[in-house]
């Protein structure tokens, strides 16, 4: 009975993950949309401003890329279906690692960008309201991220443990 309350855990924090990806790969891919009036009705300050932007925004989409194919390994490797042998319990603390590492570099940048972001003068702009949504919604989808991912590791290590406690090989077939 707890074995297969712990594979349906497993198996909703796996499909969990891959919703946050594809949330996070859709948020980036439209990031800049919201941010293109600053390259033609702004100010040359708001102009500069929008060339970095779109260099992080270059950067947090290939990360995404990476998340994208991250979350498809643990699927693959049949997480959210099987209690996982030594090579899904390897792929699912390897993801993890990789989506918090590359999570908490973006992170540290994101609330810069927001802030500089917050710091121009729109008053010159004409029916343009400033928002920060986009930077708000990567920032917890993020931490959601990482927490996932985190769960993940734990149940997958619980039910890994209980496998090799049953007496299974410890590379699944």
């Amino acid at each position: 009975m707890v074995f297969s309350n712990l594979i349906r855990v497993q198996a909703a924090l796996v499909y969990g993950i891959i919703t946050l990806v594809v949330a996070l790969f859709v948020l980036y891919l439209g990031f800049m949309t919201r941010y293109y009036v600053l390259f033609f009705d702004g100010t040359f300050e708001m102009f500069e401003y929008y060339k970095e932007l779109q260099v992080f925004n270059k950067e947090a989409f290939n990360i995404t890329l990476m998340f994208v194919v991250m979350a498809g390994m643990v699927y693959l490797f049949g997480l959210a279906k099987y209690r996982p042998g030594l090579a899904s319990w390897a792929v699912a603390g390897g993801a993890a690692t990789f989506v918090t590492m590359r999570s908490l570099a973006l992170l540290n940048v994101l609330p810069l960008y927001k802030q500089g972001y917050l710091a121009l003068d729109f008053s010159e702009m004409d029916d343009y309201t400033p928002t920060t949504f986009v930077f708000d919604a990567a920032v917890w989808i993020h931490y959601l991220l990482i927490g996932s991912f985190a769960l993940l590791v734990v149940v997958a290590t619980i039910t890994f443990v209980q496998r090799l406690r049953e007496g299974h090989p410890l590379i699944r077939k």
